[in-house]
């Protein structure tokens, strides 16, 4: 991965075969980064989507093998148990020119992936929501 940072934004490009969380979460923790919000294009392999059942709060999960065009990528950067955690929605798009997307667990750069990240001052932390399933955005408070 290759990162530069022009005034308060970064561009970051992922290169073929990295793993997309581990190289953010590692970059992140380098940077000491504490939230943000990204966006990128690129092409990705080895996907692992997930559709929310708030009903019986469980992600139905699907792996996409093949390679896909990153049609869109967009997330964000919170702390999860004192770790970066990126949350990630994403597009993609199949040889047949179909659309797919979902929730992002895992995937792996098919070609590259170009990420703009803004980095946010913010402590943004995620804590467990019992009604809803999920770790939500909390936060902190000056003086609380």
């Amino acid at each position: 991965m290759e990162a530069l940072r022009d005034g308060d934004c970064w561009f970051l490009r992922l290169d073929k075969d990295e793993d997309l969380f581990s190289t953010l979460e590692e970059w992140a923790a380098k940077e000491g980064l504490k939230s943000g919000h990204m966006s990128g294009i690129g092409a990705l392999k080895d996907c692992e989507l997930g559709f929310y059942h708030l009903a019986d709060k469980h992600y139905d999960r699907k792996v996409f093998p093949n390679e896909a065009e990153l049609l869109s990528l967009d997330g964000n950067l919170s702390f999860l148990d004192g770790k970066p955690f990126f949350h990630i929605h994403t597009v993609l798009g199949d040889e047949e020119f179909r659309a797919y997307g979902g929730h992002l667990f895992s995937a792996k750069v098919a070609v590259t992936c170009e990420i703009n990240f803004r980095p946010f001052n913010a402590d943004i932390k995620r804590t467990p929501n019992e009604e809803i399933g999920l770790n939500l955005l909390s936060f902190c408070k000056a003086g609380h």
